[in-house]
């Protein structure tokens, strides 16, 4: 029966505009000296790596789009949280996702966006997240917390890629 509810919350989820609820929109963006397809990478390795993750694994698979489980170490503020995202990915361009439930977020989405340059010799990659607990006085908190994480995770994504980039 679980498994069922699951499926259908990942049939009827569509996470386009991932933007379409809350407003606490952070953002960051930075220039990599890489191809998209070594960003590409680079952002999913950076993603296995997050140590404020104790687990990440895919519940369901179809195509492009998972539903994944996903337990955060004690963050600031929430402490521990256990969570189920829809993840959506259209290979090297964007990886968007959007909370279907948590035992503490109201609401956690956010996208990976690669724009790479007409040359192909460098990317811009862009990471946007909007994360609601639902404690209201300590939402200005949470985003100036949440600006440091991308602003760390886009400078390792950044690191990465230079690192084994080889720009013909």
């Amino acid at each position: 029966m679980r498994k069922l509810l699951a499926l259908a919350a990942f049939a009827s989820m569509s996470i386009a505009p991932v933007w379409a609820q809350g407003s606490d929109i952070v953002s960051g963006s930075v220039t990599i000296n890489a191809p998209s397809k070594v960003v590409w990478e680079a952002v999913h390795t950076e993603r296995q790596n997050d140590p404020d993750l104790e687990y990440s694994k895919v519940i369901e698979q179809h195509g492009n789009q998972s539903l994944i489980e996903q337990k955060f170490n004690a963050l600031p503020v929430i402490g521990a949280a256990t969570c189920q995202l829809i993840q959506r990915e259209i290979p090297l361009e964007r990886i968007d996702y959007k909370l279907v439930k948590s035992d503490k977020f109201k609401a956690l989405n956010g996208s990976w966006v690669l724009t790479p340059s007409p040359d192909g010799q460098t990317t811009v990659l862009a990471l946007s997240s909007h994360l609601d607990t639902g404690m209201a006085y300590s939402q200005a908190i949470i985003d100036v917390l949440t600006k440091k994480k991308i602003d760390r995770r886009l400078d390792n994504v950044k690191r990465a890629a230079e690192a084994v980039a080889v720009i013909p």
